[in-house]
Formats: C-alpha cells, structure tokens, sequence
C-alpha cells in the first residue's frame, strides 16, 4: 500500500507480461494496469469498487466514486498509447477534491511525478552549491597584505582574456 508521506519517486515500474497479455495500454484499461504498481492503494475508494462489482454486472463507475469520500485515482490526462497521467485525490465531498500525488505512465513505464516543492528545492541547492564554488575559486585567488589591502593574482592567460573581454565590451 502506498503511502502519501512516502517518497517513491526514484521507483520505475513495469509489468511487461501485463502489456503482453491485454495489448498494450487504453484509455479503459490504464487504472487497472496501474493498480498492479507499488503506487496503487489498494484501500482507495477505487479498489473498494472493484472488489464490490467484480461478481456482478455492474461495472466501476466514474459516478460511483464521486458518491464516495476518500483516496480516489483518477486518469487527468491522456496521450494514448504513450502518455497517461494518473492523479491520486482525497475525496471529501461530491464536487470537492484535494490532489495529492501525481503519478506517469510513459510507454508502459510507471513512475511518481516529483513535488514542486523538490524540484526547486533541488535547483536552488544545486545553484548555491555553484556560486559557493565559484566563491572559492575567487577566493584562492585573492590576497591580502595590511599594508596594500587585497590584490587580485592573476595569470597571465587570466590577464589576456580579462582585457580581451573589457576590449570586446568598449
């Protein structure tokens, strides 16, 4: 069972046998091959449904999950047979649904869509780390002595290209 706190975004999943066996990937059958992943839960009101309707001939329906209230899967999106994104809600009401994870399946591969807040949380870390770097760099560079201040050290190829670019600016 997937839980919402846990991150499983490094996780790639793919049942070949699955695709084999029903075709490939449609638009009417995407949730039941995402319900063999490791992001599925199975106490969504999803697999409640289908556990409920697989005897009878009654079929899952889109508006029996709205009467229900809890984790609900939904496809929101669809390029088939490549693209198909599946959102994970919290169903609080008939009309009211918060998101809470966002998953892919591109070409048969399953994966976790990772959260805006790592994506830049991951860019801003890498770019400081950058900067640090180049600060450091600076830093081996210059020199201080109590009676001139700082001094700058350069090379002579770090002279040339410093009044080749001052050149191409005037």
């Amino acid at each position: 069972m997937a839980s919402v706190n846990k991150d499983l975004t490094g996780i790639e999943w793919r049942s070949d046998q699955w695709l084999f066996q029903f075709g490939g990937l449609r638009p009417d059958n995407v949730l039941e091959y995402f319900s063999q992943s490791p992001f599925w839960d199975s106490s969504s009101n999803n697999a409640v449904l289908k556990m409920q309707t697989q005897f009878n001939d009654l079929q899952q329906a889109s508006y029996d999950l709205k009467a229900m209230v809890g984790i609900e899967f939904a496809v929101t999106h669809q390029e088939p047979p490549t693209l198909f994104i599946i959102t994970k809600f919290r169903r609080t009401s008939p009309t009211k649904t918060i998101p809470l994870c966002v998953y892919y399946i591109l070409d048969g591969n399953a994966y976790e869509a990772p959260s805006l807040y790592s994506i830049v949380s991951t860019r801003m870390l890498s770019s400081i780390k950058k900067v640090q770097e180049a600060f450091a760099i600076a830093r081996s560079h210059a020199e201080f002595h109590p009676a001139t201040g700082y001094l700058w050290q350069e090379t002579r190829e770090q002279k040339a290209a410093r009044k080749a670019a001052l050149k191409d600016i005037t």
